[in-house]
């Protein structure tokens, strides 16, 4: 009998793709990605084998000995449990990597950045420099924490929010079989690196939202952002911002995938949150006025104006940018 491999393994059947490719996917997708190709090249190995083999003994045509390789190996999510091992810590051995890349830099940007601004507004206040110092360490050790555990409780809520409950019910569930194998994605995958670190940083800048204002860098805690918004525009923004990061976690829970409709829904939701940024800076409505006079004390030539024309053209900026690559990535 032909060695050759079943044009059923081979990629894609009649535009569809075929149960090993599938069952591949869904058994190495959540795998770091320095072992996944290995271990799909090892994988597609074994099935094709097992499939010359059943072929071999007892005769099948090769859409149904291939069908019986899988049901065979079983669910993928088990497989796929026993080469990344069971998982034993808050972040499991297969997400750690990407854990500590993402914890790496946003540590390396939010904190320098942030405690630069502190040490400029103390100097700006005429503190002395002991008390610019102890304010800006005291400050990046806070903000450190401050991201080391919002990171870490990101990576774990994202991490246990689909795989587990999914293993949890077809343990108690019906049998599996192939035709729960997931599709393979058409369009760019988003990781769960990508969608932790989007959503920690939507969730920095709505801190900062609320520490500007409960906690203000300027003297005698005034608020930098004009305390009205607090009626509406702070809590639509922040509200906007909750939307970005469920979108992110949806996004991820359908298996990364950028389609079609998740880039329109980012657009759209873009859209939205940078419309309020956008009206507010137009209409000089943004800076809080009694920041701005505490400001322009030290600062002279601080022009509040130019201010909200840079949050203005920052926010349609970061729109367009994050629209085009959704669209990039759903169509590529």
């Amino acid at each position: 009998m032909s060695t050759r491999t079943p044009a059923s393994l081979d990629g894609r059947r009649d535009g569809r793709a075929s149960l090993t490719e599938r069952y591949v996917h869904a058994a190495t997708r959540s795998l770091p990605e320095d072992q996944r190709a290995d271990v799909a090249e090892e994988l597609r190995a074994s099935i094709t084998d097992r499939v010359e083999s059943l072929r071999a003994e007892r005769g099948p045509s090769a859409e149904e000995a291939e069908r019986m390789a899988l049901e065979e190996l079983g669910d993928p999510d088990r497989l796929a449990a026993g080469y990344t091992g069971r998982r034993l810590g808050l972040i499991g051995p297969e997400l750690y990597p990407q854990y500590v890349r993402v914890l790496k830099a946003i540590l390396v940007t939010v904190v320098p950045i942030l405690t630069a601004v502190i040490a400029l507004v103390e100097a700006v206040d005429g503190a002395s420099v002991g008390a610019i110092v102890g304010r800006a360490v005291w400050m990046a050790f806070t903000v450190a924490l401050h991201v080391a555990f919002w990171v870490t409780l990101t990576f774990a809520i994202v991490e246990r929010s689909a795989s587990d409950r999914e293993r949890l019910e077809r343990s108690v569930g019906a049998t599996w079989s192939p035709e729960q194998l997931p599709d393979l994605p058409r369009g760019s995958r988003a990781s769960l690196g990508e969608a932790c670190t989007n959503i920690v940083w939507l969730g920095i800048l709505a801190a900062a939202i609320v520490w500007q204002q409960v906690a203000s860098p300027l003297g005698d805690s005034i608020p930098v952002l004009d305390p009205d918004l607090w009626s509406f525009w702070l809590p639509l923004i922040l509200a906007l911002l909750a939307a970005e990061a469920v979108l992110e976690i949806v996004k991820y829970r359908a298996g990364g995938e950028w389609t079609v409709r998740f880039a329109t829904v980012n657009t759209v939701l873009g859209a939205v949150f940078a419309a309020p940024v956008v009206y507010l800076a137009a209409t000089d409505r943004l800076l809080n006025p009694a920041a701005v006079a505490e400001i322009q004390q030290g600062w002279a030539g601080f022009d509040p104006g130019v201010a909200h024309t840079v949050i203005l053209v920052s926010a349609l900026v970061i729109w367009a940018w994050d629209s085009v690559e959704g669209w990039r990535k759903a169509l590529g």
